[in-house]
């Protein structure tokens, strides 16, 4: 009775976002975009590159790999149609976020505000780059129930902070896309330890079986 119980188990839809999202892809994937982006801004490009938004490319096969591999998608309620809603939000949500920082980091259109202003000796640009990152960060914990993109958005405001101060425009990235790749790693090793293969495996035998 107890197994019946725990294999008919339905999680609610902020545990379903909550686990779709607790692998680490979305940090290492945005992890990777802001590196691309960093290198943008220190070869002084006009425009986004295409190669930053590269990594965003391997969001559905990584999610396919790593995540419902090792997930119970029937007690999700996870189909083909939900996960490709879900994996669509979250590449949308990051290319809208490099689009931002095209706008208003690459052009030198916020710098051209400030000439002639008191912030014109610092560094607006990189207050710009790590506010619009702590902004999408915010946004994200807002529709997806993960604590870390709250540490995402105070580091981001953090750097941003410093490096208005001290720091050029690409450092912002720089430090925000190291730290989310540490981060996401981590996150992703603990994942994968949680849920292994093989515990699904188990789990698909004994339907099976019955």
């Amino acid at each position: 009775m107890t197994e019946k119980s725990e294999d008919k188990k339905m999680f609610t839809k902020q545990e379903v976002a909550r686990l779709f999202h607790q692998d680490g892809i979305i940090d290492i994937i945005t992890g990777a975009v802001l590196l691309n982006f960093g290198f943008d801004i220190l070869n002084q490009s006009a425009t986004t590159s295409l190669f930053t938004f590269i990594p965003i490319l391997l969001v559905t096969s990584m999610k396919r790999q790593i995540t419902l591999q090792r997930l119970d998608e029937e007690a999700m309620g996870m189909d083909s149609v939900k996960f490709r809603r879900w994996t669509l939000y979250m590449t949308a949500g990051i290319v809208l976020m490099v689009i931002a920082l095209g706008s208003l980091v690459l052009n030198g259109l916020l710098q051209s505000w400030f000439e002639s202003g008191w912030a014109a000796q610092y560094n607006p640009r990189s207050f710009a780059a790590a506010l619009i990152l702590g902004v999408f960060s915010l946004a994200g914990a807002l529709l997806i129930p993960l604590p870390r993109l709250n540490i995402y958005a105070g580091f981001s405001l953090f750097a941003g902070i410093i490096s208005f101060f001290l720091f050029p425009p690409f450092v912002p990235p720089f430090a925000i896309a190291v730290f989310m790749l540490v981060y996401g790693g981590w996150t992703m090793s603990k994942f994968m330890r949680a849920y292994p293969l093989d515990a699904k495996d188990e789990k698909v035998e004994k339907k099976e079986k019955k």
